[in-house]
């Protein structure tokens, strides 16, 4: 029985493009995966604010921290853009 190179070489390049198709596809299941689990987490979002015991929370604002004073001696800075200096 004699090897056929060629045909060998043949069945070694076929098997990997098998493998990189394979290698393709489940990148591609993965990104499928992905959004379908995004897809059902957004119908069940949907589901609770469309039933009919929703309640939607009031939001509330943080309260503001007091600007704390550096230099007493400074002067107020005016709101506003600087003005341009001539040079």
């Amino acid at each position: 029985m004699a090897l056929n190179f060629d045909e060998f070489q043949k069945v070694v390049e076929t098997a990997q493009q098998a493998d990189a198709v394979k290698t393709d596809l489940k990148r591609a299941l993965k990104k499928v995966t992905s959004a379908l689990g995004g897809l059902q987490a957004a119908l069940e979002e949907m589901e609770t604010v469309l039933s009919d015991e929703y309640v939607a929370t009031p939001k509330t604002r943080k309260p503001r921290a007091p600007k704390e004073a550096g230099d007493p001696s400074a002067p107020a800075k005016k709101p506003g853009r600087p003005k341009k200096s001539q040079a």
